[in-house]
């Protein structure tokens, strides 16, 4: 007798989920590609960026001691200043 009972393996879903995970492992190929023997890039990108920081800081304080020695007596808050907020 032969059973009357439906096959329970599910072929297209099997198919698409082999068609993704080849697609995702494409991505990571283009990337690879992409990025090139260079493995530690993202840890290259931030030290650029922490230096683009610390000379955009440096250019910030340079010219807030300009403006001391023009205007004789600066309003602004330095950089390595904080503001007291007390009252009298």
């Amino acid at each position: 007798m032969e059973s009357k009972e439906k096959n329970p393996h599910n072929y297209r879903t099997v198919g698409y989920s082999m068609i993704l995970v080849s697609a995702s492992l494409v991505v990571i190929a283009l990337l690879y590609l992409a990025i090139g023997d260079d493995v530690l890039y993202s840890d290259r990108v931030s030290k650029e960026k922490q230096y683009e920081y610390q000379q955009f800081l440096e250019e910030m304080k340079l010219k807030q001691e300009e403006a001391k020695t023009i205007e004789g007596k600066n309003l602004s808050l330095d950089l390595d200043e904080s503001m007291d907020m007390t009252t009298p």
